[in-house]
């Protein structure tokens, strides 16, 4: 194996146990990565000590990936041109709780994620359990009353922008359950 996992997961939640092998996210540039770590941390230090600023991609891999399949997903990356992701407004998701940074386009993003969990790697997966629509979290493990006083506080104060979208970061936590790029899966190259 050329990825370490971590062996021992009975101590992780049951919901942490299905990302045991990891995940492709989108890591933004700073901007906005410094800005949304330093919300992440004052309102969310729990989701920020599992992970930095990022975009959520695919479902989790249900399996350890292998060369071949690292290759596969590294050749379907490189066959989608890059494309300028926006960020921005502060949205949620109301009833359920937590704050977000709306993420657009969708459609790019979709193509990508469905061209991606395409790969042999994400055979097996289970149906997905919500329809996917791409956020950068700012705070999930917060209770709605305080999703509605952080709508109210952080409103007008936290920035729109854009970046470019010219790779994915295959991620997996360690044993205290932090995501950290393995290996980076570039899109493709000469733009």
């Amino acid at each position: 194996m050329f990825i370490d996992y971590v062996e021992n997961i009975t101590h992780w939640e049951s919901w942490q146990q299905s990302y045991r092998f990891g995940v492709l996210l989108i890591f933004p540039p700073d901007p906005p990565s410094s800005e949304v770590n330093n919300l992440r941390s004052q309102h969310d230090p729990q989701g920020q000590a599992i992970c930095q600023a990022h975009i959520s991609l695919t479902v989790p891999l249900p399996k350890p990936i292998n060369l071949a399949q690292l290759n596969e997903l590294r050749t379907i990356a490189s066959g989608i041109k890059p494309f300028l992701i926006h960020y921005g407004p502060l949205s949620n998701y109301l009833p359920a709780p937590g704050v977000v940074l709306a993420i657009q386009p969708q459609d790019k993003i979709d193509g990508l994620r469905i061209a991606l969990e395409s790969a042999s790697a994400f055979e097996g997966v289970p149906v997905r359990k919500y329809p996917f629509s791409a956020h950068m979290t700012i705070a999930e493990f917060i209770t709605v009353e305080k999703t509605m006083e952080l709508m109210t506080k952080l409103r007008g104060l936290v920035s729109e922008g854009d970046f470019m979208c010219d790779s994915v970061s295959y991620t997996v936590p360690d044993a205290s359950f932090h995501f950290t790029e393995r290996l980076k899966l570039e899109l493709e190259i000469g733009r």
